[in-house]
């Protein structure tokens, strides 16, 4: 399981014990060449020796490990427990081409989006998994299927204290049936709904999501998506929906604290989306891709990757990894993934 500390979010590089190294090198040496001339049976004679050999065994495996798989290491519990209590996990659940994330913290769970119309019975099912019965706030970004599609259906076996969904102008609204059939299930369900509002805040435990974006008035659904700050003592989340680089700059101009360690990219990755002003502000650690393998749309784009990677980021992506689970103490933040 990968980790990693983010208490200053500085990548500086920490100066080299030289001493320890080289001394540590000196014993490793000769308990190598111990046990190379002398065989195994010469550590029963020396106390404690079984817990040195295990310890040799341990750090001759992260030597030897290429860095890429223990930064991708599967721990095999990518949704396996919740959380109660201390901590907080956040969900990328594979749906192809679409989004659906799910966070968990204070014993409440918050899901954002539900992938197309025909991933619906997915996202109940992880859900379901995860022993989830009811959810405390749902969120759809914005109407369009491959992020809503679903959640007419998770929302009928998995009902939601609150559903918050963009304001729109009365020219905007679609009349498509999945958004109707969104706003159905949401009035026989007598669920409440919510306009997103910047500034409002959700708290759940010592975790709080703040409603960021839409800012202003579009002519495209994409840039009126919500977009969700997520934070947990010292470690942050952005959640951007499909926002593009328009509704980006209006959210650079707004003032908004944007510093996350995690961000989800907008728009699958795609290249009207993840600019570099944008990119710069956030600042992030980790970048999370959620897309279909071999989708029509070429997402991710390859100039969007260029721009993260040479930001430094470390990349998860679920067309790559499947479902990823980011667990966080508040502190750090570590990773496990379903591939």
């Amino acid at each position: 399981m990968a980790k990693r500390k983010s208490h200053t979010r500085r990548r500086k590089k920490q100066p080299l014990n030289w001493p320890l190294i080289v001394s540590a090198a000196v014993l490793i040496s000769a308990f190598f060449l111990a046990y190379l001339t002398l065989g195994g049976d010469f550590l029963k004679e020396i106390p404690g020796a079984e817990e040195v050999k295990g310890a040799f065994s341990t750090l001759w495996e992260a030597l030897t490990t290429p860095p890429e798989e223990q930064s991708r290491a599967d721990s095999s519990a990518a949704g396996a427990a919740p959380v109660s209590g201390d901590g907080a996990e956040v969900h990328f659940i594979d749906v192809g081409q679409g989004d659906s994330i799910l966070i968990r913290c204070g014993g409440a769970d918050i899901l954002i989006d539900a992938g197309e119309n025909n991933m619906g019975e997915t996202v109940n099912a992880y859900l379901d998994s995860l022993g989830v019965e009811e959810l405390a706030l749902a969120i759809g970004t914005h109407p369009h299927s491959d992020h809503i599609g679903g959640l007419d259906v998770v929302l009928s076996e998995h009902p939601a204290g609150t559903v918050v969904m963009p304001a729109l102008p009365d020219d905007m609204v679609p009349t498509t049936r999945t958004f109707e059939d969104l706003l159905a299930v949401i009035e026989e369900e007598n669920l409440s709904l919510e306009e997103a509002v910047p500034g409002t805040e959700y708290e759940f435990g010592d975790g709080t999501l703040e409603i960021l974006g839409p800012v202003a008035d579009y002519d495209d659904l994409n840039d009126y998506s919500v977009v969700c700050r997520f934070s947990y003592g010292e470690i942050s989340f952005l959640l951007t929906g499909d926002m593009e680089t328009t509704a980006e700059a209006d959210l650079l101009a707004s003032g908004a604290d944007l510093s996350a360690d995690i961000l989800k990219l907008g728009h699958h990755g795609s290249s009207t989306s993840t600019g570099e002003d944008f990119l710069r502000a956030v600042d992030p650690a980790v970048c999370v891709i959620e897309v279909g393998e071999g989708n029509s749309y070429n997402h991710p784009h390859a100039e969007t990757m260029e721009r993260v990677e040479g930001y430094g980021c470390t990349i998860y992506r679920t067309d790559l990894d499947g479902n990823i689970v980011i667990r966080t103490d508040g502190a750090a933040w570590s990773a496990s993934t379903g591939k």
